[in-house]
């Protein structure tokens, strides 16, 4: 479907890429890795069209069909949530008006039958288009906007409401509706929670496109991609397989390299040391001269750059913990009438890895800042060890950090006696390198702010880390080091997080927050989705053999242990029955009747020169096929 040939950009004088030669077919799922900075999102805008390389070319067909999703977040004012995701079925809106004017040229009675004939046939093209979306794209939109996270009385909230993560949700949504040949999603996964990226992993696996995806969620690339593209310095290198075979390939294919290296080095030295022994010899003159051709021709092999320094961390010194960490017992929360959660009870216990999931909104960050302290619970107890000194990482970054003062001058805040060297060298280690580390905070991005606040947290004097969602803004290389330095970290560690390879390698604890209450399963993340699948499978079967005995059931008269109401109260209860039927038979005939005038103005073309008028009528549309769906429902109810 698409090929880069030769590809080549540059950035002044430092080339991006070069000859890079890469095929996208019908059906790949292709998944983009590297460190931020390597020209993932370059790569991006080239395929979408919005850039073009500086060497080779890009071959697609013309009326292919693209959807971008880029990392920037996307502004969006007074449309409702739902107007602006079904705006990817304009097209639907089009096809009305059209078949419309179809519709009044018909009624002609000047047209001969050949002219009749040709608006027919185009009239029954329009038709079967219009039958593809026209009766099922409200109905999926919603079922999508639900899917990523949206209530179902969020959507006819106005855009602006709702946060820059929440309105990327809504393009994201749109992007989907409009199924498109090609799908490129740069870091979707970042504007997600659980619920969501797991709800877009069924998607994917049904999206009959191709796929380029970019995303430091490690759980996701394996579950969605057979093909993956490792971008780093100016190479992108193709390989087969999901990113766990990925990081396979590229171990083996280092291993062979330095396999190469060694060997290309032996031989280097033996002609070498021939060389070195006949080099005044005449009768070896010749021999030598060959061997100096040979070594002169032996390959320039080394191995790709990358960080290969490892982390040994050294931890301040603070109190150790014999007994409890904390205990929260029947802790309930609530901002006024709004109740987040209630009957909370947990134990944690020196040394525990304790993960908290569920979907954003549920309360996980209430549940941490509870525990640090900050927050007061509405009711209930926290029993704090009297040795516990914790370290609280939250999401807004910039409230721990000093926008005057460099990376080295914020790590000297919690170290202020360590020497220079010592305090570069923790730099290098959470990736500030060199003159990296003299940068100010105010030039900073926001994976690097996020990275300098972990770096101040995990080295601060405590024996509890708290960190609400950690892994944000941060790219696969810094996630290694955040997992790194949590192993590492001898105290007790509660987090949350949506990244569930950092839960399955770090978490011994999975408590889920959801629906109000707080359920602690033992284990990490896979031992959690076991368990979840065992269940979901026990209610299916439960479910299943309850119809089958239902239905399997043989008929039985009532037996005395019901007395029967009077006839009176019968009667009482067949007049009330007959008034509630008729009221709902006429609400639904006006309901149906002010649809079809909705109906009739939506397919006139002037309606869609007023915008705001569009809006309210396709609202009106909308609220109204709901509420007709309601009253059928009602009404079969009565009358079975």
């Amino acid at each position: 479907m698409i090929q880069l040939k030769d590809v080549g950009v540059s950035f002044g004088a430092r080339a991006l890429f070069a000859g890079i030669n890469l095929t996208i077919g019908d059906h790949s799922r292709i998944g983009l890795v590297g460190a931020n900075g390597t020209g993932k999102t370059t790569l991006f805008r080239m395929l979408k069209g919005e850039s073009s390389p500086d060497e080779g070319s890009i071959d697609m067909p013309k009326d292919i069909n693209i959807g971008y999703l880029p990392q920037e977040e996307i502004v969006m004012e007074d449309e409702s949530i739902f107007d602006a995701a079904v705006a990817a079925f304009d097209h639907v809106h089009e096809l009305r008006v059209r078949m419309h004017k179809l519709e009044q040229s018909m009624q002609d009675p000047s047209l001969s039958q050949d002219e009749l004939d040709k608006i027919l046939s185009r009239y029954s093209r329009f038709q079967e288009e219009y039958a593809r979306d026209g009766y099922t794209f409200e109905s999926r939109t919603a079922e999508i906007l639900q899917g990523l996270g949206f209530k179902k009385q969020d959507l006819d909230r106005p855009c602006r409401e709702f946060s820059g993560g929440y309105q990327m949700r809504v393009a994201l949504a749109r992007l989907l509706l409009s199924e498109p040949d090609l799908l490129l999603l740069d870091e979707p996964t970042n504007h997600l929670d659980l619920p969501s990226i797991e709800w877009l992993e069924r998607f994917i696996k049904n999206f009959k496109g191709a796929l380029v995806i970019s995303s430091h969620d490690r759980f996701f690339l394996d579950r969605v991609v057979d093909s993956i593209w490792g971008v780093d310095y100016g190479t992108v290198t193709s390989y087969k397989g999901n990113y766990t075979k990925f990081n396979e390939l590229k171990k083996s294919r280092k291993e062979q390299i330095e396999k190469e290296i060694k060997k290309i080095a032996e031989t280097r030295k033996h002609l070498q040391r021939f060389i070195d022994r006949f080099r005044g010899t005449p009768k070896k003159a010749v021999l030598v001269r060959s061997r100096k051709k040979m070594l002169a021709r032996l390959p320039d092999v080394s191995l790709p750059k990358e960080d290969t320094k490892t982390m040994n961390l050294s931890f301040p010194d603070a109190p150790k913990i014999s007994g409890r960490v904390l205990a929260l017992e029947d802790i309930s929360k609530s901002f006024d009438s709004n109740q987040v959660f209630s009957d909370v009870n947990l134990t944690v216990e020196p040394g525990d890895r304790l993960a908290l999931v569920g979907a954003n909104g549920e309360g996980k960050t209430t549940l941490l800042r509870i525990i640090a302290g900050e927050l007061d619970a509405t009711s209930g107890e926290v029993w704090r060890s009297s040795k516990l000194l914790s370290a609280f990482y939250t999401q807004i970054v910039e409230a721990r950090l000093h926008p005057e003062n460099t990376v080295l001058g914020e790590l000297e805040e919690i170290a202020p006696g360590e020497a220079i060297p010592a305090l570069r060298t923790i730099a290098g280690m959470f990736l500030f390198p060199g003159d990296e580390a003299d940068k100010k905070v105010s030039v900073l991005s926001g994976g690097e702010k996020s990275r300098l606040a972990l770096a101040k947290i995990i080295l601060s004097p405590s024996n509890l880390l708290l960190l609400d969602e950690p892994t944000n803004h941060l790219d696969l290389r810094a996630r290694d080091v955040l997992e790194h330095a949590i192993g590492e970290y001898p105290g007790t560690v509660i987090f949350s997080a949506h990244d569930r390879f950092l839960i399955d390698r770090l978490a011994n604890k999975v408590v889920y927050i959801g629906d109000g209450k707080a359920n602690v399963h033992l284990g990490n993340w896979t031992d959690y989705e076991q368990w979840r699948e065992r269940r979901r499978t026990r209610k299916t079967t439960e479910r299943k053999r309850e119809v089958t005995k239902n239905v399997n059931r043989p008929y039985q008269k009532k037996g005395k242990s019901k007395p029967p109401v009077k006839d009176k109260e019968k009667t009482r209860l067949q007049r009330l029955r007959e008034e509630e039927t008729n009221r709902v038979f006429a609400e639904i005939e006006d309901a149906e009747k002010e649809v079809a005038a909705l109906e009739r103005e939506m397919s006139n073309p002037e309606l869609y020169e007023d915008p705001d008028r569009m809006r309210k009528v396709t609202s009106r549309h909308r609220s109204l096929k709901q509420e007709l769906k309601h009253l059928h429902e009602q009404l079969e109810g009565l009358l079975s």
